[in-house]
């Protein structure tokens, strides 16, 4: 396994690489968070969490096992109406400033779980833990968040320039 240190203007933070990660994870949570223990929540999959859910469970102690927030698969539920339906869960759930939201998933559930980490009681901690190689490349790295508008995800028509406008007069 091998640390990589990501450093920018606002942030500061490792990657871990390597084999058996999920296993480890505890370990690796106990290293980041020293004696602290805060409340932890996961947001995942269905599908996902019937694959790793077990793996992540035995790799935590006892007394720090998670909530769990699901999130249907597919494009259709990046949306800020599943946002707010997740923010509510977390609140529900006993969610304070303290807590930690991990993401377990690939690209969509990466990008709504760091917008939610980002705007829930202004910003909690949260680490991803991407199950797709574009996830591990693309979202998990660098901040990338954010949910799709109901009119997004739609082709764009070409703009013209004022450059091609005038020529065109």
């Amino acid at each position: 396994m091998r640390a990589i240190r990501v450093k920018t203007a606002s942030a500061d933070y490792p990657v871990i690489v390597g084999g058996n990660i999920l296993a480890h994870f505890g370990y690796h949570l106990r290293k980041l968070n020293g004696k602290s223990k805060p409340r932890i929540y996961i947001l995942t999959s269905p599908e996902i969490w019937s694959l790793w859910g077990r793996q992540l469970l035995e790799s935590l102690p006892a007394d720090q096992q998670p909530a769990t927030l699901f999130l249907p698969p597919g494009e259709q539920y990046k949306r800020l109406t599943q946002l707010e339906r997740l923010a509510t869960e977390l609140a529900s759930a006993g969610a304070d400033r303290s807590s930690l939201l991990i993401a377990l998933g690939g690209g969509i559930i990466g990008d709504v779980g760091g917008f939610l980490a980002a705007i829930y009681m202004r910003g909690i901690d949260y680490i991803q833990i991407p199950t797709t190689l574009l996830a591990q490349v693309d979202s998990s790295v660098g901040g990338k968040t954010g949910v799709n508008l109901t009119s997004g995800k739609k082709p764009h028509r070409q703009l013209s320039s004022p450059a091609r406008r005038l020529r065109r007069c």
